[in-house]
């Protein structure tokens, strides 16, 4: 099989390019490339195929490729230009070949042009052109092809028991409207709590029986929420069979003998980002490009797409992405990944709107303060016990000070004994014992509580880190040791079963009753009965602060007692995080950081560059130095996989990068594409890290060597500490020998005389000794220090306000005793003046006529007030059932034109009303109309007689 070892560096031929390129991409897609031109085979990749019809003098071209079906029809076209020439060149080319094999045997292909580093793909939908990473199988392009025959998606019926509130109902239409708008990727914004993974199994059922879907994957980052969303589409979907790709016991998957996933039986596929992409980013992938034609995205954000982006890529499908970020903090970036004006989600159902409408309770915010939290630890402040606590403290880091200053805690400065603790030591080097009490007794006493004020609500506490977690629960036992052992627990990933504590804990009544976590129960868990929240950590992601808000939105029945349900719940904030992002709304934004792998080959790169002057080129180390790290970035850029598709996005610059001659004389231009481009696919290979982590520092001090522009004075302090430290392990045989080396790095003359060789000698010398002070750093300490409890105000939680829905809703509730709703109900003719009255209400005194539109946006009303009140209060059936009787001048209903009617009726109570134009051409009345045979002049009547009862003189429209 040809690959890229073949050729020196990039193919500049068109014919290197379709046998080094695009033959390799057919065959990885199952394709068998002939290689005898002009024959034709079904199920083949032909090749210099002859076609007629073609607008020059012969009338006669020679398509590239075509790929042929079992029936021997043209499923594809491909024209190929060679990899200096832009795809673009050979679009039109391609078009007209497709028209030419269109005419001769009467089905379009579908089209592709490709450099071969680019491919791109007209498939014959409607859609523009997009880029595709590999090609589609056989199998892949029957379904593309069959998809031609779809309709526009028309049929938004949802299943009531899977959803059934308005705006899920509104989400789903929006999103199956905008694919019908010939958009590939759509995007939804729902408060944690509203249903978002029910609106997406609603989803899927719409698409699957319009004929659009057929295959979905479900990507989720969490085991427990790739179960838990499985779960769910199991029971709501019992027919469509499902499968957890990570589930290893799972008879719809298929493994070889080494456990890899070789294909998965199931219509609805779950993973998680991390194992998915350990399917595409393989030399052998378990799933085509086509494999799937809608992939869900649950709680979409950039940064998933910047760290498994080649999973999008890879698979040619219909995105929908979830996320409980409110619209107008979702990130630009992710409105530009899903080709959506930025603010402008397909539907938005926030926070503030599902509390208004009694979806979701609201919180009652208390800020706490603490004055440690908030200031640290004054030693002024200190009684004479308390400052014998620190002792321990200030002695472990004098110790530590005689080894050098670079193996004391940052954070201690120069003078130690005596010195204040900072607030950003605690409960990260110093844990306060007295401060979790504080919080704890705060929350057992000013929490909301059941069981008639006798136990404490269920309530989590999001703790720093594990340590500060284990305190947690250490402090409460000894403060509460009458409640036992499993009523405060920790769960986080050092805890075994973690699991099985979540499942007991969102037992009503059941212990843990008081969870503690670090992270695990940030997102992702659905615990109604949570009634306080305690942010005992800084949270900076406006992301996660919503997700972690979001673990007590949901309702609670008899939460009090019977018919005492959850209002609302409480969060204590001890971390000044309501003020945090009321003066920062977006929360900060985290740039990706560099891996250890991608900052040493970013180094080098760097080094390398700026030893190829002359003044090092002459210099025998220097030049030796050069020539190696060129020879190692080069090897590391052999070892990429063009079978990858993160490379195949980067695949014209790792082809240069494997070729020799890119290296012989490095531009500034290549060395921002090795530190941007080709650094980010390097594996990360975490052995020796500690060894990696001194080549940086020293590599750093070496870039400032060759280049005066750089600063290295912190590399090297660290690596004086780091040497400094190493003279404390004078026992060990390995520092013993390099010794020399060590008190040379600890020599000020040495670094005032320093060349590359020299410190190349250091890096060399020293790097393997670090493992040997893995363990060193790290030490905390905890005190007991009274701390200072202070009320810093309250947040009222999310604005609450009557919504135009609500007021409407609470204006039907009238229905029993409104003489005009009763009309409606009864299907009595109202008046104009009825009419006028009713747009009154509903155009003035509940609000405007806009928020009539946008409430009634997605119901079939057409502006009439009176059919979208009758969608909701719908009829009186006996009523309805004897006005038709009336029509029939005393004949008598077999039972399937009784049944017919009554589902007319609903069709009515659902929708609003009905037109005889509905029951002749749409289903599910069409083809059962033939049951009236001589009946239908009354039917007629009676349909348009359902209208005119609501629309006098069609003075509605």
């Amino acid at each position: 099989m040809a690959n890229l070892d073949d050729i020196d560096g990039t193919p500049e031929s068109e014919a290197e390019t379709r046998r080094v390129l695009i033959d390799r991409m057919l065959r990885e897609a199952g394709w068998t490339v002939l290689t005898v031109k002009g024959v034709v085979k079904p199920s083949k990749a032909c090749i210099e195929v002859e076609v007629e019809g073609m607008p020059n003098g012969e009338g006669v071209g020679f398509a590239d490729y075509v790929l042929f079906g079992a029936d021997g029809l043209p499923l594809a076209v491909i024209e190929a230009k060679k990899t200096t020439v832009s795809p673009i060149k050979g679009k039109h080319q391609a078009e007209l070949y497709a028209d030419c094999l269109e005419k001769q045997y009467g089905r379009r292909p579908v089209i592709y042009y490709t450099n071969g580093y680019e491919t791109n793909i007209i498939d014959g939908l409607g859609y523009p052109p997009r880029r595709l990473y590999a090609f589609h199988t056989e199998g892949d392009l029957e379904l593309l092809i069959q998809k031609r025959g779809r309709k526009d998606i028309s049929d938004f019926s949802v299943k009531g028991y899977i959803t059934d509130r308005y705006y899920q109902k509104m989400a789903i239409k929006s999103v199956c409207e905008w694919f019908n708008g010939k958009h590939r990727r759509g995007l939804l914004v729902m408060a944690t709590g509203t249903g978002k993974t029910r609106v997406a199994i609603s989803t899927v059922d719409v698409l699957m029986r319009n004929g659009w879907v057929k295959n979905v994957l479900f990507l989720a980052d969490r085991t427990s929420l790739v179960g838990q969303a499985k779960k769910n589409f199991a029971k709501l979907l019992p027919n469509t069979p499902v499968a957890v790709l990570s589930d290893s016991s799972d008879e719809n998957i298929i493994r070889d003998k080494n456990g890899e996933v070789v294909e998965v039986n199931a219509r609805i596929v779950f993973s998680t980002y991390q194992t998915m992409i350990n399917c595409v980013d393989t030399e052998k992938k378990p799933f085509s490009v086509g494999r799937f034609d809608l992939i869900i995205i649950d709680e979409a954000h950039r940064s998933i797409f910047g760290k498994f982006g080649a999973i999008f890529n890879y698979f040619d499908s219909l995105l929908l992405g979830l996320t409980a970020t409110p619209r107008d903090e979702v990130d630009k970036s992710t409105y530009d990944i899903f080709e959506m004006e930025n603010g402008c989600p397909n539907y938005a159902y926030e926070l503030d709107d599902a509390v208004a409408d009694g979806f979701l309770v609201n919180y009652h915010g208390f800020k706490r303060g603490s004055m440690i939290l908030k200031d640290g630890i004054k030693y002024s402040d200190l009684s004479e016990e308390e400052r014998e606590q620190l002792e321990q403290v200030w002695d472990y880091e004098e110790t530590l000070q005689e080894l050098g200053p670079g193996a004391v805690p940052p954070e201690a400065g120069g003078n130690i004994r005596g010195r204040d603790i900072g607030s950003e030591e605690i409960f990260k080097y110093i844990y306060n014992e007295g401060t979790v009490d504080n919080v704890l007794q705060d929350l057992m006493k000013n929490g909301l509580k059941v069981q008639s004020g006798e136990r404490i609500g269920k309530s989590i506490i999001f703790a720093y880190n594990h340590k500060h977690a284990e305190l947690i629960v250490e402090r409460f036992h000894k403060l509460y040791p009458e409640y036992g052992s499993d009523f405060c627990a920790l769960i986080d990933n050092y805890v075994t079963y973690s699991q099985d504590l979540i499942d007991k804990f969102e037992v009503r009544d059941g212990n843990p009753q008081v969870a503690v976590s670090v992270d695990m129960l940030d997102t992702g868990i659905d615990v109604p009965d949570v009634l306080n929240l305690v942010f005992f950590k800084p949270v900076k992601s406006k992301i996660k602060f919503m997700q972690m808000i979001g673990r007590g939105t949901r309702l609670s029945e008899d939460i009090y007692g019977v018919g005492k349900d959850k209002e609302c719940f409480y969060i204590f904030d001890w971390c000044r995080n309501f003020e945090y992002f009321e003066q920062n709304p977006d929360g900060k934004i985290v740039q990706q950081s560099m891996s250890l792998t991608e900052r040493l080959f970013a180094l080098r790169a760097e080094v390398a560059f700026y030893l190829q002057h002359q003044t090092y080129q002459e210099d025998e180390f220097a030049k030796s130095l050069h020539d190696d790290l060129k020879a190692g970035l080069k090897a590391q850029v052999a070892t990429l996989s063009d079978a990858h598709i993160s490379v195949r996005n980067r695949w014209a610059a790792v082809c240069h990068f494997k070729s020799d001659d890119a290296w012989v004389c490095l531009t500034a231009s290549d060395v921002q594409t090795l530190k941007f481009d080709i650094a980010p696919l390097l594996p990360h290979n975490t052995q020796d890290e500690n060894a990696k982590k001194f080549d940086v520092l020293v590599l750093a001090i070496e870039l400032e060597f060759v280049n005066s522009e750089y600063n290295a004075s912190r590399p090297v302090a660290s690596v004086c500490g780091l040497a400094e430290r190493l003279l404390s392990k004078a026992t060990i045989p390995q520092v013993v020998a390099k010794m020399g080396t060590i008190k040379e790095v600890l020599n000020q003359t040495s670094w005032e005389n320093r060349s590359l060789q020299w410190l190349e000698k250091v890096r060399t010398e020293l790097r393997d000794l670090m493992k040997f002070l893995v363990g060193d750093g790290g030490k905390t300490f905890t005190i007991d220090i009274d701390d200072v409890v202070t009320d810093d105000g309250e947040s009222a939680g999310v604005e609450t306000r009557v919504t135009y829905r609500q007021k409407v809703m609470d204006y039907l509730a009238q229905k029993d005793y409104n003489p005009v709703l009763q009309k409606i109900y009864n299907l009595e003719p109202l008046t104009n003046d009825d009419v006028l009255e009713l747009q009154r209400i509903m155009w003035s005194e509940l609000g405007s006529k806009e928020d009539f539109e946008k409430f009634a946006d997605g119901r079939p009303c057409d502006g009439n007030v009176a059919i979208l009140i009758r969608s909701f209060i719908g009829v009186d059936r006996k009523q309805a059932l004897e006005r038709f009787n009336a029509f029939l001048s005393g004949s008598e209903l077999n039972s399937d034109q009784e049944e017919f009617l009554n589902d007319i009726i609903s069709y009515v109570c659902e929708n609003g009303d009905i037109r005889p134009e509905t029951v002749v051409n749409d289903a599910p009345f069409d083809e059962r109309l033939e049951v009236f045979n001589d009946k239908m002049i009354p039917l007629r009547r009676y349909l348009e007689n359902i209208h005119e009862v609501v629309d006098p003189a069609g003075m509605q429209g």
